[in-house]
């Protein structure tokens, strides 16, 4: 059916408008109800998706809260301050103490077994070793240690 302009040009300005108006309140239906209509939809399930999603990982974060570590940290045994007096033991004696920066030179006269007892006892004083010697002698060992005061403890 084609369009005659005469029959247009014919009605009153009103009823154009009218007309107008009518075709304009239907073009805007028809976008609404081809565009955004589907749209809101898409969103609403996006929301309830971003919904379930935020309460998984809720349950995730819940659950892994209840594997973690107490928040309190183990108190760490204190460092004991280093003496040389603290090497004077049965097996063990103190032959000469060398202080300097940071550390010193530690000479002890021993056996084997304080050896190693030495040892432990310069780490729990945070004290390094960087060189040491053994000298055997008679029926003693002469034990030259070089310390250094560690900073880190």
């Amino acid at each position: 059916m084609a369009l005659n302009i005469d029959m247009w040009l014919a009605l009153s300005p009103r009823m154009r408008v009218l007309f107008w108006l009518i075709s304009t309140l239907l073009g805007l239906l028809l976008v609404w109800w081809l565009v955004i209509c589907p749209q809101q939809d898409v969103l609403a399930r996006a929301i309830a998706e971003q919904a379930e999603q935020s309460q998984m990982r809720q349950t995730q974060w819940r659950k892994l809260r209840a594997l973690a570590p107490p928040s309190e940290h183990p108190a760490l045994p204190a460092v004991r301050a280093f003496s040389p007096l603290d090497f004077q033991a049965q097996d063990r004696q103190l032959i000469r103490w060398q202080p300097a920066q940071g550390g010193g030179e530690l000479v002890l006269e021993t056996r084997w077994q304080p050896v190693i007892e030495t040892f432990q006892l310069l780490a729990e004083r945070g004290m390094l070793i960087p060189a040491f010697s053994l000298i055997a002698n008679e029926d003693m060992l002469h034990f030259t240690l070089e310390l250094e005061r560690d900073d880190d403890s």
